[in-house]
């Protein structure tokens, strides 16, 4: 709990306060109808199943020739099978033969099979001699042949309602028959930066462009954003008409416990505005806050860039997740030694930036130093985030770490010298 001019922040384990959060949120998304081009990456809104099967008729996997097993049980390169030869298949043929004993038909990739056929031998264990072909290979029944439904049958489920549309669930779609998709609309989320130091331009508003970035990139849209001074009615007014235009609310600046801070005050003065928490057990951001308004969160978070970021990829990406009915997406992680020790206050969920580089066969994580959450470059230079769990004192210099990988990982040799003297293992 900390304690300043007047005021009392009691800080929430980030398990808790996420539990509140999304007991709270009660945003119900329509659906709307899109071209199926445009709906990769957005989220179905109806379970979609196959119209037809797929494939349409038992067609042929590769180059070759069809023919019957039977016919061609034995062959081999000191030993080949001689067949007649009586035709060929493409993927437009209209015309399937029927074959008889000892009988072929040349088929391309995705050819119907010819009637009585039950196997395709691969066109380089085939020999054409005018209209005898020689096979100097067996394969067993079947081989080398897509049956009819094989991919899918009329009535499968393609998507559930809820799913990220992905280029393969497009792909299925369209061959089943479909040209638009129903998905959810995306939340529309207001952003209101707060700070007379912002107004007057004293220094850039780089946390509204991190915040509108973030939004974009996990499916929302930005739909209202201001700039107001340090002003409890200015900042109550903003956040009320935000909440007109929009799903949900972030505010930035004023959450902390200084004489300036009124983010709080200016939000709980709304009509039905209730607190969810102000204060979380992470490191940066801990001085983020949640509010409901009639169903609709606002969320209060820090100011400063690097702080904003940690506090909204913990709390909004939940949110938007329940709104689709979808499991958040796993987050790609790696391993590596710990170059330095890193210290965490015990009741806190820590995130350090790190760099993750390959030195021979290892991975090196590499913590930037930090002189504060709104240094943007700590972001811009690093390619992974560490977490310390809330139970864990610090973690020892060599130990071995999972981190959450923000970009690539790179070679060691390749890293400028200032960021290797942050600190090159010591063992």
């Amino acid at each position: 709990m900390v304690v300043a001019i007047g005021k009392v922040l009691r800080f929430t384990g980030v398990s808790e306060a996420l539990d509140a959060l999304l007991r709270e949120v009660s945003i119900q998304l329509e659906g709307e109808v899109v071209d199926i081009l445009d709906a990769v990456g957005r989220y179905s809104f109806r379970d979609y199943t196959s119209r037809v099967d797929l494939p349409p008729f038992d067609r042929s996997a590769v180059d070759g020739v069809a023919t019957r097993f039977s016919d061609v049980v034995g062959a081999s390169e000191s030993s080949p099978i001689a067949l007649k030869l009586v035709g060929s298949l493409d993927t437009d043929s209209m015309e399937i033969p029927t074959l008889g004993r000892s009988e072929a038909v040349l088929v391309s990739t995705g050819a119907p099979i010819p009637k009585g056929a039950d196997v395709v031998i691969p066109i380089e264990y085939c020999v054409v001699r005018g209209e005898t072909v020689l096979v100097y290979r067996t394969y067993p029944r079947l081989a080398n042949i897509s049956l009819k439904g094989e991919d899918l049958v009329a009535g499968d489920l393609i998507v559930r309602r809820g799913t990220k549309l992905r280029p393969w669930h497009i792909a299925a779609l369209a061959a089943s028959g479909y040209e638009e998709v129903e998905v959810f609309r995306k939340p529309r989320i207001a952003v209101v930066n707060t700070g007379d130091e912002i107004v007057r331009g004293v220094i850039p508003n780089t946390t509204y462009f991190i915040i509108s970035s973030l939004v974009k990139e996990i499916g929302g849209e930005v739909s209202y954003s201001t700039i107001v001074p340090d002003n409890v009615e200015r900042i109550s007014e903003a956040v009320s008409e935000a909440l007109q235009l929009s799903d949900m609310v972030v505010v930035t600046g004023g959450t902390s416990v200084g004489s300036a801070d009124l983010t709080s005050e200016a939000i709980l003065r709304l009509s039905g505005a209730r607190e969810v928490f102000h204060g979380i057990r992470i490191k940066p951001g801990r001085t983020a806050g949640a509010y409901v308004v009639e169903g609709k969160p606002v969320l209060a978070v820090s100011g400063l860039p690097v702080a904003a970021f940690v506090s909204l990829n913990l709390l909004l990406v939940p949110i938007l997740s329940k709104l689709y009915g979808s499991p958040p997406e796993p987050k790609p992680t790696t391993t590596g030694i710990l170059t330095r020790r890193l210290a965490n206050d015990v009741g806190f969920r820590s995130y350090y930036r790190t760099i993750v580089c390959r030195d021979r066969n290892r991975n090196l994580i590499i913590p930037l130093k930090l002189t504060g959450s709104g240094i943007l470059s700590t972001l811009i230079r690093s390619n992974a985030l560490l977490e310390i769990p809330e139970e864990i004192e610090g973690l020892e210099e060599g130990s071995e770490v999972v981190v959450t990988l923000l970009g690539p990982i790179v070679e060691c040799s390749e890293l400028p010298q200032v960021l290797l003297d942050i600190g090159l293992p010591h063992f």
